[in-house]
């Protein structure tokens, strides 16, 4: 199993699982469609990746574009039967978890291909907030969150007034 070191280890790792994917699918990606999957507003990326995206906005549909992705995502981890390669790409995924990549809400597109992903990222992603370079986000992120904030403001209270309780209990 691979460990990465950087973001960037792991964004390279998983960008060329797919472009691999889309070659051995005989309908490799154009250039501007790969350069696209290192798109993001905060760290490394490709240079003049700026412009880039402006001929992708230009030329290409996103929606049709992010259901290619999703699809050669979704096939190439229907085959990864071994479970270091899954591993491996949690790894990375999860290694890109902590800031803002295009390549996450394509690989998020990717529908379940068994029907349920047990997988830690599978198991992870249904709370982790999404994003895209257009701003747009998912249905219920903002509920997900004030949901989290909600159960860690609860828990905090619960341990104060435990603490409180104990020490009245335990002091004579």
């Amino acid at each position: 199993m691979i460990e990465f070191k950087t973001v960037r280890q792991a964004k390279e790792y998983l960008i060329g699982r797919i472009v691999d994917e889309a070659k051995s699918e005989g309908a490799p990606l154009t250039e501007v469609e790969w350069k696209m999957l290192y798109f993001t507003e905060s760290g490394w990326t490709l240079p003049n990746l700026m412009a880039v995206s402006a001929e992708f906005d230009r030329d290409y549909d996103q929606d049709e574009y992010e259901q290619k992705i999703g699809g050669l995502v979704q096939r190439l981890l229907a085959r990864d039967e071994a479970q270091a390669e899954q591993e491996t790409w949690d790894d990375a995924v999860v290694k890109l978890a902590d800031e803002d990549h295009y390549l996450l809400v394509l690989i998020n597109a990717a529908p379940s291909h068994d029907g349920g992903d047990t997988s830690r990222w599978g198991r992870l992603k249904f709370w982790l907030p999404t994003s895209s370079s257009r701003g747009n986000r998912a249905p219920g992120d903002g509920v997900r969150l004030i949901a989290a904030s909600v159960v860690g403001f609860a828990l905090m209270m619960l341990i104060v007034l435990l603490k409180n309780y104990l020490k009245e209990r335990l002091s004579f």
